[in-house]
């Protein structure tokens, strides 16, 4: 009695799955197109008015010769080459540097050596020299936080003072932000600036904060080794950015194209694949030097083999259902490609590009949420139509593997799963291949993000060795101690070398005082402050590291040296003992 209860609870939990999933095969090779298209009413008087887009440039584009379509992409191609040679190759333009380009480097905090001697000629040298910025240089962010003195900044540019009135900037601030807090150039035009460095070592102190073209600059009071000004540049031709102009133009003429030239199903995505490629490489995310035409052309036959088989498994179906609908492939395709090519500038914007770095603010937490709705609403809809047509278990049985793959791979030891955009494009564009209106709309923005992750980061591996994601982040290594009991007005201590030296091979510490490298390879466990004739009556900020192998580990949070002589707390200001150097 039990087995047979049981064979029917098991028989009808079948059945109920079968009944969920649909079809166990494709009710037609070939799904029907959409069963409607846009259509416009109005109402005069008493008369009502319909209209179709569609209908009208369909017999538009019926009349136009269709050979006027290559004279068109000819032409298109032409003018796209006059823009590239405006953007980089006009004569006598100032070298373009990238957002985050600084005269010093500011990562390790002490790679500029003893008071900044070491990058004493990447100030001086580049003195009087001309630098072209492009545009978005404002949204630029650090990945990783940093202290300025005792102040820890996060997910913007560095920029430190440029609150006096000759708009002073301290020498690891980011050139091209620092343009746009001076108001120099454009925070969307970019533009040319000239650069004029303070004599070293006096340097300059008292950087003051202020709130400017967006941008709120640091204070540091303090004098730094290195500063610089900067000037306006004396003319705008070839200096300004043009991927908004670029992106107009491209827009326009695909526009053109899909409305009246009536180009078919492979061309079109041919248009899209190869055009949406040099915009992004070119113009959405342009090198920080001339076209390195080498790496360009070198990613371009990966780009056209991954296009044949989205074309193949996605495309063709739903660009054939929408040929004779030139008006809706127009908008929904146009919409959905550019905002997945101008995914990361879009994006950028938004309080979710600081996921992966820490945790999301309130505000960031609500449009992730919001994202996974529209994700969720998206995908359902979808299975339900694949569900009509019987296409939704041939699908289900290729992704579900794809789950027991991708946690193998997120517990690798040393490995760090990596979802990249392309991967992204990748795993959604085979679902995305029915002849409606999400498919049109969601192929085409995954096409555009899928050339934004290549374009931008090239074909990045799905598992990443965790040690080399660290970048300008401290490793999670050794920092010493710092003893409250025994510091004094003037001296501080710390976990002498004999506490860890055998074990990790630490040979001194290297001091931060101020921001800069006051000694390296130092082997006492206390200093004396008074003897670096600091100025009084300001505060101060001491950080250390150990050295090890000759290199600086992780650098403790600031101790801050008041005006008055008194210490911040020490056991809130320094990190716990805790940490490895295997890697060492």
């Amino acid at each position: 009695m039990y087995i047979k209860a049981s064979g029917g609870l098991i028989r009808r939990a079948r059945n109920l799955v079968r009944k969920v999933l649909g079809p166990s095969k494709p009710t037609t090779s070939e799904l029907p197109p959409p069963s409607t298209s846009i259509t416009l009413s109005t109402t005069i008087g008493e008369k009502s008015y319909n209209y179709r887009p569609d209908k009208f440039f369909r017999n538009t584009s019926n009349n136009i010769s269709p050979y006027a379509i290559y004279v068109f992409l000819v032409l298109w191609a032409g003018l796209f080459v006059i823009l590239v040679r405006q953007q980089y190759y006009l004569p006598n333009t100032p070298q373009i540097i990238d957002c985050n380009a600084a005269p010093w480097d500011d990562w390790p905090p002490d790679v500029c050596g003893i008071g900044g001697g070491t990058c004493e000629h990447d100030l001086t040298g580049i003195n009087g020299n001309s630098f072209r910025c492009l545009g978005g240089c404002a949204n630029s962010k650090l990945g990783n936080s940093r202290y300025i003195g005792s102040e820890k900044i996060d997910g913007k540019p560095v920029i430190i003072g440029g609150g006096d009135e000759e708009k002073t900037y301290r020498a690891d601030s980011w050139l091209c932000p620092s343009a746009i807090h001076s108001n120099k150039i454009s925070p969307t035009l970019g533009g040319c600036i000239n650069f004029h460095a303070l004599p070293y070592p006096n340097g300059w102190s008292n950087y003051q904060s202020i709130e400017s073209n967006g941008l709120n600059s640091t204070s540091f009071q303090p004098n730094y080794s290195g500063a610089y000004r900067i000037s306006s540049f004396k003319t705008l031709n070839g200096c300004l950015d043009l991927h908004y102009i670029v992106t107009g133009f491209n827009s326009f003429c695909l526009i053109l194209t899909t409305l009246f030239l009536k180009p078919k199903t492979n061309l079109l995505f041919i248009i899209l694949l190869i055009m949406g490629y040099f915009q992004l490489i070119l113009f959405s995310d342009p090198p920080n030097i001339q076209p390195n035409w080498e790496i360009i052309i070198g990613r371009l036959p990966t780009i056209l083999i991954s296009g044949y088989w989205f074309y193949k498994i996605s495309f063709k179906r739903t660009l054939n259902g929408f040929k004779e609908l030139p008006f809706e492939i127009t908008i929904w395709q146009g919409i959905g490609f550019w905002l997945g090519i101008e995914s990361s500038t879009i994006f950028n914007k938004l309080p979710i590009t600081r996921l992966g770095y820490d945790s999301l603010n309130s505000s960031g937490i609500i449009s992730l949420i919001c994202i996974i709705i529209v994700a969720i609403i998206v995908i359902i809809l979808q299975a339900f139509e694949m569900r009509k047509y019987g296409l939704l278990r041939y699908y289900l049985i290729r992704y579900i593997p794809l789950i027991p793959i991708i946690i193998i791979l997120a517990f690798i030891p040393n490995y760090t799963l990596r979802l990249h955009h392309y991967l992204f494009a990748i795993i959604a564009i085979p679902v995305l291949s029915l002849p409606n209106r999400i498919s049109l709309f969601g192929q085409a923005f995954a096409l555009g993000l899928f050339l934004d992750g290549v374009g931008r980061w090239d074909w990045d591996s799905l598992i990443q060795l965790t040690e080399s994601l660290v970048g300008d982040a401290n490793e999670g290594s050794f920092v010493p101690s710092f003893w409250s009991n025994l510091t004094t007005s003037t001296t501080l201590f710390w976990d002498p070398i004999t506490s860890i030296n055998s074990i990790y091979n630490v040979t001194g510490y290297s001091i931060l005082i101020d921001d800069l490298q006051r000694s390296a390879d130092y082997t006492n466990s206390s200093i004396d402050l008074n003897t670096f004739n600091l100025t009084s009556g300001i505060d101060h900020y001491l950080r250390i590291a150990y050295i090890a192998n000759g290199t600086s580990l992780d650098f403790s949070d600031p101790v801050i040296w008041f005006a008055n002589r008194s210490w911040s707390e020490l056991w809130s200001t320094t990190k716990e003992v805790t940490g490895n150097l295997t890697n060492l």
